[in-house]
């Protein structure tokens, strides 16, 4: 997919797109998805990629938790953070989202899989870094955000979010492959969303991190959070209709 195409990628192409390798996995496997989405089986079964622990280099002030070894259609996930991911429940599904979502909607495969002369760069906007042990050149296509504070995580991801089509449409794509909207709605079901306590038992079941349960169910219209409050609306409308009640 051009690069140029993702600042116009729809939230409903995207829940189309991983919706679609959703079915394509419960056809191979003969049963029904439920949470927590089985992503790694997705990406492996469905997609075709490989998944590989190595360290990634950094250069000061970056945290990289992933990247894609295109040639080889393989994850790379960074074992210097292997602290980060077990502190962080959720937070090694979301990378692997996030770097399948390059996969399948960003990387120009018929382009980076065909052998390039010396000196020519695969992409111009990716971080190349080495990985340690197989000295292999890796595209960094995943820089992490590891302030899980719900309410600073929630206004980044939610502020501007197509000013960078590339980071905007990956992220969507890894939310709602880990959170398709079906699963949300049937959650809704069983959890009171304007209540934390069952917001944080959600994102246990769903095995994600609690910033990005409260940005996907935004996104889908499921719950409100004012500015600089904690309290949870359904909708904007809710809160709304509350304010002007005082």
């Amino acid at each position: 997919m051009n690069r140029n195409h993702l600042k116009f990628l729809r939230n409903t192409a995207i829940e189309a797109i991983t919706g679609q390798r959703i079915r394509e996995y419960e056809s191979k496997a003969g049963v029904p998805v439920s949470l927590p989405v089985p992503i790694e089986k997705i990406v492996e079964q469905v997609l075709g990629l490989r998944f590989d622990w190595d360290e990634i280099e950094e250069q000061p002030g970056e945290t990289i938790l992933g990247g894609l070894v295109v040639e080889q259609r393989k994850i790379l996930l960074n074992e210097k953070h292997l602290g980060l991911f077990k502190e962080k429940p959720g937070l090694e599904r979301s990378t692997v989202g996030h770097e399948a979502g390059h996969w399948d909607i960003d990387v120009d495969r018929a382009k980076a899989l065909h052998p390039t002369l010396p000196g020519f760069e695969i992409s111009s906007v990716v971080v190349k870094r080495l990985s340690t042990k197989s000295k292999l050149l890796v595209e960094v296509l995943n820089r992490a955000m590891t302030d899980d504070r719900y309410l600073q995580v929630y206004r980044r991801l939610t502020a501007e979010q197509d000013s960078d089509e590339v980071r905007s449409a990956v992220d969507r794509y890894q939310s709602a492959m880990l959170m398709p909207d079906w699963l949300m709605r049937e959650a809704a079901e069983r959890f009171d969303l304007t209540r934390w306590p069952d917001l944080y038992r959600l994102a246990e079941e769903a095995q994600v991190t609690i910033s990005n349960l409260v940005v996907r169910l935004h996104r889908l219209n499921m719950i409100y959070i004012p500015e600089g409050t904690k309290d949870i609306y359904r909708s904007k409308d809710e809160y709304t209709g509350q304010r002007q009640l005082f």
